[in-house]
């Protein structure tokens, strides 16, 4: 069995939006996990973020609307993407990474994701935003942009 890896939420945008230099690489790796090639894990959180975003005109050139956004959701929730949940300890083991890294303002939702891979004895991040992940003990992250 491959090895679990949780795509980041900028790896769903990326997928979702042509107009990214990221795009192609976003795409395939989405395609790889629904075609059996990577083991792709996702959490709640990701797809809420994800939401937000591709239905935000700020943060994406044309957004998509309500129903077209609850579809894309509805795909993934009903994909070969495995859906991992926070566990008895994920508040622990974020409290933990929070201490050890000065934890402050929106750092806390990405610290929160990591949190609840450790708690699901996940290891690996996809991400084009390394920085958000470093540092974090046990985390190890995969940049898409080395690939």
């Amino acid at each position: 069995m491959f090895e679990p890896i949780l795509l980041d939420t900028n790896i769903l945008v990326y997928a979702h939006n042509s107009s990214s230099i990221f795009h192609s690489q976003s795409l395939d790796t989405v395609k790889d996990v629904i075609e059996g090639r990577l083991r792709g894990l996702l959490t709640h959180q990701n797809l809420l973020e994800f939401y937000s975003i591709i239905t935000d005109r700020k943060r994406v050139a044309n957004p998509l609307s309500p129903e077209e956004a609850q579809e894309l959701v509805n795909n993934y929730l009903h994909s070969p993407f495995e859906i991992i949940f926070p566990g008895q300890e994920t508040g622990e083991i974020l409290l933990s990474l929070c201490q050890e890294n000065s934890i402050k303002n929106g750092e806390i939702f990405d610290v929160y994701l990591a949190a609840t891979c450790l708690s699901n004895n996940i290891r690996t991040i996809l991400t084009a935003n390394v920085k958000d992940f470093q540092n974090l003990a046990g985390i190890n992250i995969i940049d898409l942009n080395a690939q």
